[in-house]
């Protein structure tokens, strides 16, 4: 299984590089909230993901893979572990994007900026998983193409109910917490709602919770990708 992470790391290596200057331009544009630093990363960490996807399309790697001797689960577990791999990439480079971002504002007479700090990582990766537990599934069960756009839907719908019930959910997070968090938190109803939590229950309980939720989410998401892979067709 490790030559298939290992695989996939050199396919994308090109793209990889990209998370650094893609980081570095967002980080230039934005200044105490971090709002666009936040979702440009985040993005940036699932184009990654779906990058390699298109490499093992274009090039037509899934026939060869399959004839390996390899399982399919194990396959997806590969690519679940590349997904993993980009997500902890992508956060320690907004981590040094972030602090650099953060000294220079204390060095000018600024205040760290509220994005800059542990409870934002976490955001990041409960995000970042969400995503990829919506689109690796729709990946091994339809393909490249049509995967694509079956978690483009899903997300869009996400997004859409996350809008209805997101100015709700966090009005009561932030109840909840005794102190608001609107404003200094990049928007979004993940990175108020880890915010709130965390503040409510601190950041090693929430730092635990937050992680084990992210893990959790990718581990049933692998389950179901590697039901969904058994049907696809090469």
């Amino acid at each position: 299984m490790l030559n298939l992470v290992l695989k996939d790391v050199k396919a994308g290596a090109i793209f990889l590089w990209a998370v650094i200057p893609l980081n570095v331009v967002a980080a230039l544009q934005v200044s105490r909230s971090g709002g666009a630093f936040f979702w440009a990363n985040v993005t940036c960490a699932a184009f990654i993901l779906v990058a390699l996807s298109m490499l093992d399309w274009k090039n037509e790697t899934g026939v060869f893979v399959h004839s390996l001797p390899v399982t399919r689960g194990m396959v997806v577990r590969g690519r679940y572990m590349t997904a993993a791999a980009i997500g902890l990439l992508s956060l320690l480079v907004a981590a040094s994007v972030g602090t650099a971002r953060g000294l220079s504002l204390s060095a000018q007479g600024a205040s760290w900026p509220r994005w800059v700090s542990g409870d934002i990582a976490l955001a990041f990766l409960l995000a970042y998983a969400v995503i990829a537990a919506i689109y690796l599934p729709c990946y091994f069960r339809w393909g490249f193409g049509k995967g694509n756009v079956v978690a483009a839907l899903v997300l869009a719908a996400a997004i859409i109910a996350g809008g209805i019930i997101g100015p709700a959910a966090a009005t009561l997070a932030d109840a909840a917490a005794g102190e608001t968090v609107r404003g200094a938190v990049p928007p979004g109803l993940i990175p108020r709602g880890v915010a709130a939590f965390v503040q409510a229950v601190g950041l090693p309980t929430g730092g635990t919770v937050v992680m084990g939720a992210a893990a959790l989410v990718l581990w049933l998401s692998s389950q179901v990708a590697v039901r969904a892979c058994r049907h696809q067709e090469f």
